[in-house]
C-alpha cells in the first residue's frame, strides 16, 4: 500500500479533505467506515506505516485489539474525524516532501 491507496480510501467517501471532523453530523457513516478501513491498513507491516508517526500506528492496533480506554474515546464520532483529518493532513505533508 503506498500513499495514494491512504488518499483512495479517502477518496471513497468522498472525505478527502482535512476538514472532516466538519463532517460529523452530515456524513457520521462514511466516517465510521473510514476509520475502521484506515484503522486495518495502519495495522500492517506496509512501508508507507514506517513513514507515519508511532502514535497512528499505536492508536490504530489499540482499537483494534478492542482496548477499552481507545474504544470509549474512539466511540465519539468527532475523535475519529480529528484522526482521519490528522492522518490526511500528515500523508500531504509526506507527499509534497517527496515532490519538493
Amino acid at each position: 500500500m503506498s500513499k495514494e491507496t491512504y488518499v483512495e480510501l479517502y477518496k471513497k467517501y468522498e472525505l478527502y479533505r482535512s476538514d472532516i471532523y466538519m463532517l460529523c453530523e452530515e456524513k457520521p457513516a462514511e466516517i465510521l467506515f473510514l476509520f475502521e478501513e484506515v484503522c486495518d491498513e495502519l495495522i500492517k507491516p506496509l512501508a508507507i506505516n514506517r513513514q507515519l508517526p508511532q502514535e497512528f500506528i499505536q492508536s490504530a492496533k489499540s482499537f483494534s485489539a478492542q482496548n477499552t480506554f481507545t474504544n470509549v474515546y474512539f466511540a465519539e464520532l468527532s475523535n475519529r474525524a480529528f484522526f482521519l483529518s490528522d492522518l490526511i493532513d500528515f500523508l500531504a505533508l509526506i507527499r509534497s516532501k517527496k515532490t519538493t
